[in-house]
């Protein structure tokens, strides 16, 4: 994601992006809170993979789904909806929850 971002909003600008959208996580999802007040470096996605998988699965799945919405839809408000769809095409897949099954019929 970063790699994606950085020529267009700067490193520092992908830095700001990233703890904004972990600040209004935190807000609202208190086991974030931590991750936000403890973070030594401006990014720190290895303490933030340690708070995850310290949760059960459905808790890590929820918390990281919603600060990669929180952070598509700030990156919405900077740059437009389509250059943020392009950017992050790769980056963004919906859920396995919402991904439909696929029935294999003989």
């Amino acid at each position: 994601m970063s790699a994606a971002l950085t020529p267009i909003i700067g490193q520092q600008g992908v830095i700001a992006l990233y703890r904004r959208s972990l600040h209004l996580c935190a807000s609202t999802h208190p086991r974030l809170a931590c991750t936000y007040d403890n973070l030594q470096t401006p990014m720190d996605l290895i303490e933030l993979k340690t708070v995850l998988v310290e949760q059960d699965e459905t808790d890590a799945q929820f918390f990281g789904e919603m600060l990669l919405t929180t952070l598509y839809e700030l990156l919405t408000t900077l740059i437009g909806p389509s250059l943020t769809a392009r950017l992050l095409r790769g980056v963004w897949q919906p859920s396995l929850s919402e991904t439909p099954s696929q029935e294999n019929s003989p």
